[in-house]
C-alpha cells in the first residue's frame, strides 16, 4: 500500500507499530539469567554444610567477587544463547532455510563452548584456575552485549 505526498512521490504507507513482545522477551531473558546466576553463584560459594542436597556435588568456590561475577555473567550468556537457539530452531522449522540451520549450528557450538567453560562445570573436573583482573569481566560484558543485540534483532 502506497500513498502520495505533496510532491507526487509515492511513499510506503506507515504500517502498524511493532509489538513490544521482542523488547519484553529480551528483558525477561536477561533478568532470568541474572537471577539464576546470582542464585548459582551464592550456592557455589556456600560451605558444603549449608548447601541444599541437590547442590552437594558441585565444588566449593572461593567467595571472591570476581569469580562470583563471572558465574553470574556466564549464566546470562547461557540464557541468551539458549533463547537464540530456540528462536532459530523455530525459524528453521517454519522455513527450512539453510541459513537458519547454519545459525542453529553456530549458536549451538557457542552454547556448548560456553557451557563447557562454565566455572561450575569446570569445577567438576578439578580446581578452577581463574584469571584475575578486568579483562575477563570486560570480555563477559562484550559477549553479553553482542548476544543481547543479536536476540533483540532476531525478535524484530
Amino acid at each position: 500500500m502506497e500513498t502520495n505526498n505533496n510532491s507526487g512521490i509515492k511513499q510506503p504507507a506507515v504500517g502498524p507499530k511493532k509489538s513490544m513482545v521482542g523488547k519484553l522477551w529480551v528483558v525477561v531473558v536477561l533478568l532470568g539469567g541474572l537471577v539464576s546466576g546470582v542464585v548459582l553463584s551464592d550456592l557455589a560459594t556456600m560451605p558444603n554444610e549449608g548447601r541444599p542436597r541437590f547442590f552437594q556435588g558441585v565444588p566449593y568456590f572461593n567467595p571472591d567477587p570476581t569469580i562470583r561475577l563471572h558465574v553470574v555473567f556466564t549464566t546470562v550468556e547461557v540464557a541468551l544463547l539458549l533463547s537464540l537457539v530456540v528462536i532459530y530452531l523455530k525459524v528453521y522449522a517454519e522455513t527450512k532455510a539453510n541459513f537458519s540451520l547454519g545459525l542453529v549450528i553456530v549458536l549451538g557450538a557457542l552454547l556448548l563452548q560456553t557451557v563447557f567453560s562454565y566455572p561450575l562445570v569446570l569445577g567438576l573436573e578439578g580446581p578452577v584456575l581463574f584469571v584475575q583482573g578486568r579483562l575477563p569481566t570486560i570480555s563477559d560484558i562484550l559477549t553479553i552485549s553482542a548476544y543481547t543485540v543479536f536476540l533483540y534483532l532476531s525478535l524484530e
